[in-house]
């Protein structure tokens, strides 16, 4: 064999055992996504106002709307602690984690102490059987055109998941397809939802993220307690209901 070959055959192999993602990286044009990274803003307006889904938004179908006017403020599980929900958790002004693995990717957020593990395709991993269903749902991710493209489903119901603010759910037919792609220095992330119960059709937005130079202030370790503080002041739409009880375990 070419002493050249030999050498190049002994480097790359070594590189494989050290950086796992190399080989991979050479084949599939692996973008390099890994560290953290300031709150995405949005590129099509101002701010985050691209990622908002309004309570009285044309994608919403009527269940939807029947739906906002049937539960009350105060039943909101927001109040009880609970984080906030995909692809909500986005419009949250706090910095984020990317660490990429050979046959997975961590995502970390700044807030409400949220890991999510995206499952790389072509690694064995094991699928959920049909009745398996999670709050963040199962996400599954392939190395695409330069880009990581993650694909999640298998959602549980969840009464604040298209959006906390404005009493809007999601099904156990959410399916959120994300893919982030390197922009020089910036990391971009295009987000599309898909829900049949709830929208009538893609809901899409696109930011735009810089490398953020301080690691995440973490455990966000939410304050039960203060997170009910505003119930004091909000009024229930349904006084002749049992009162509703939350206890601090």
């Amino acid at each position: 064999m070419n002493f050249n070959l030999s050498l190049l055959a002994v480097v790359v192999l070594s590189l494989t055992a050290v950086f796992p993602a190399f080989a991979q990286s050479a084949s599939l044009n692996v973008p390099r996504i890994s560290g953290v990274w300031q709150w995405g803003q949005c590129m099509d307006g101002p701010a985050f106002e691209c990622m908002l889904l309004e309570e009285d938004d044309a994608l919403l179908t009527s269940r939807a709307r029947a739906y906002r006017d049937a539960i009350d403020e105060v039943a909101q599980p927001k109040y009880d602690c609970a984080q906030m929900p995909l692809p909500h958790i986005w419009t949250d002004p706090y910095s984020y984690q990317i660490e990429q693995h050979q046959d997975r990717v961590i995502i970390t957020y700044g807030k409400d102490d949220i890991v999510r593990t995206v499952w790389l395709d072509g690694h064995g991993h094991p699928s959920p059987e049909v009745y398996e269903y999670f709050y963040f749902g199962h996400s599954t991710g392939r190395y695409e055109d330069g880009a990581l493209v993650v694909e999640t489903s298998q959602f549980t119901f969840d009464p604040q998941g298209l959006n906390a603010d404005f009493k809007l759910p999601s099904s156990t037919q959410k399916r959120v397809t994300e893919r982030f792609s390197r922009d020089g220095n910036d990391l971009i992330m295009d987000v599309s939802t898909h829900d049949t119960f709830f929208l009538r059709g893609p809901w899409t937005f696109r930011t735009r993220s810089q490398p953020d130079p301080e690691p995440l202030a973490l455990p966000w370790d939410c304050d039960l307690d203060g997170a009910r503080q505003i119930l004091r002041l909000l009024p229930t739409s349904y006084p002749d209901d049992p009162e509703i009880v939350r206890e601090v375990p």
